[in-house]
């Protein structure tokens, strides 16, 4: 008995260090696992709202599949004082005029996102923990039905220019309102702001859609999110 257990782990241990690599419709794998014809898979997730996957599948001319960060897709400039334009955004459903705070849109330094209540206001915090506090500016344009129109620059529409969003190594990680940013049905508003000592300059754009569709009619509204880095 003890003989047939020996042999058994022999073999296993044989064919694990000459089978090191496995071939389908090949006699020659070069990788640990090389298929030759076509893949199926049944089943994906879409995980493009997870922060955490950063990382695209990409083939060489030889079929090896590896990944590159998404961050390397960006366009790159040798001049540390230009920035090219990014443009990222973000356009979901759902069966109430509340936002998904778990639907989070990533814009160079910037995390954005709506808020769960009614009016779906817009949040924002940095992305990556300061040294030390930091002061953002932003100036607004908001528009609504009825040739409604407002203009104002600082922390709300009665504040100054130079009332500032602070954020510190202790509160970057909590989103911030940006002040009277509600979005009603069918109203845009813009929001214009920049980092200190940062060559980009920042403009987001929400607005938020109701649909109907059917009859009876369902309604279902859009909530759209747009955001430039130049």
């Amino acid at each position: 008995m003890m003989f047939k257990k020996f042999i058994l782990l022999l073999g296993v241990v044989s064919f694990s260090l000459c089978c090191a690599q496995v071939g389908i419709n090949t006699s020659n794998p070069t990788r640990t696992l090389h298929v030759s014809g076509d893949l199926k898979i049944r089943q994906l997730i879409d995980q493009s709202q997870v922060l955490s996957y950063d990382r695209i599948l990409a083939e060489d001319a030889n079929g090896n599949l590896d990944y590159v960060l998404k961050g390397n897709l960006l366009p790159t400039t040798t001049d540390p004082d230009e920035a090219n334009k990014e443009a990222y955004s973000q356009l979901y459903n759902m069966g109430t005029e509340n936002g998904d705070p778990s639907k989070i849109l990533k814009c160079g330094k910037f995390y954005f996102l709506f808020d769960n209540g009614s009016d779906s206001r817009i949040k924002f915090r940095l992305v990556d923990e300061p040294a030390s506090s930091v002061d953002i500016f932003m100036s607004m344009e908001q528009n609504w039905d009825g040739n409604g129109f407002q203009f104002f620059q600082g922390h709300a529409y009665n504040d100054s220019a130079t009332t500032p969003f602070v954020f510190t190594p202790e509160n970057y990680s909590v989103p911030q309102e940006f002040a009277e940013a509600n979005v009603a049905d069918s109203e845009q508003n813009i929001m214009h702001f920049q980092y200190p000592n940062d060559p980009n300059f920042y403009r987001l754009t929400i607005y938020r859609v109701r649909q109907k569709i059917g009859s009876p009619t369902v309604l279902s509204w859009d909530f759209a999110a747009t955001c430039e880095k130049f």
